[in-house]
């Protein structure tokens, strides 16, 4: 057979027909929500053991010669840019921000392994089937990365719901600082939403006070130390 060459990539695409692990939440059985987020938890447990001693996507095998953290620290410096004249608060604070960020990072130490992780998993970002069974969806940004990368959003992203997905052996210094690189992302991310045009403009002012909120108690954490 003479192979046949298309001007194309393929795609593998599979069907799921369910709700998010959102609408879970809320469900009035409690077995129904330990059978869901237990297999979640178990999903990512294994999907995050999956490891490479190089950060990155998982077609990109070349060594990085900085620490993958490096990158979300740069992000938050650009985030924070982008909020401090929308938001006079993180604006007066930027600097007193800066320098937590700074903080926080200097407590990390090197690391050369890497677990594979979705980069953006929230319950709406997690489709539930029929059989209680979850799937990951939007997974183009998955890559090899710090895995308290992920755990930190997760906590933020599914609350109380989060002991299903705990992991007890997480560096807790990248814990900190990948929360707080998070909350930063995040406020920036409800303003860029309202300069676009998002059509509900309500979430996006409350996604980005929420998380300067989040942001400024910081402050007050490392004042009283």
């Amino acid at each position: 057979m003479v192979p046949v060459s298309y001007p194309f990539d393929y795609a593998l695409v599979e069907y799921v027909d369910g709700q998010t692990a959102e609408s879970y939440f809320d469900h009035s059985d409690s077995r129904v929500q330990d059978k869901v987020f237990e297999r979640l938890g178990d999903m990512l447990a294994g999907m995050h053991t999956n490891e490479r001693y190089t950060f990155g996507k998982a077609d990109h095998s070349e060594m990085g010669t900085e620490n993958c953290h490096y990158e979300q620290m740069e992000n938050a410096k650009v985030q924070l840019s982008y909020a401090s004249p929308y938001m006079k608060d993180i604006g007066v604070n930027q600097n007193k921000l800066l320098d937590i960020l700074c903080e926080l990072e200097s407590r990390i130490k090197p690391r050369t392994q890497y677990g594979f992780i979705h980069a953006e998993l929230g319950p709406n970002h997690v489709l539930v089937n029929d059989k209680l069974e979850p799937f990951l969806i939007d997974i183009e940004g998955a890559m090899f990365f710090d895995i308290e990368h992920e755990h930190s959003f997760l906590e933020i992203r599914f609350g109380d719901f989060y002991r299903y997905l705990k992991n007890d052996k997480l560096d807790p210094n990248r814990m900190l600082f990948y929360r707080f690189h998070h909350h930063i992302s995040l406020l920036s991310g409800g303003l860029k939403l309202l300069h676009r045009g998002f059509p509900d403009g309500q979430f996006a002012k409350d996604l980005a006070n929420y998380h300067a909120a989040c942001a400024l108690r910081f402050i007050e954490e490392y004042d009283t130390q």
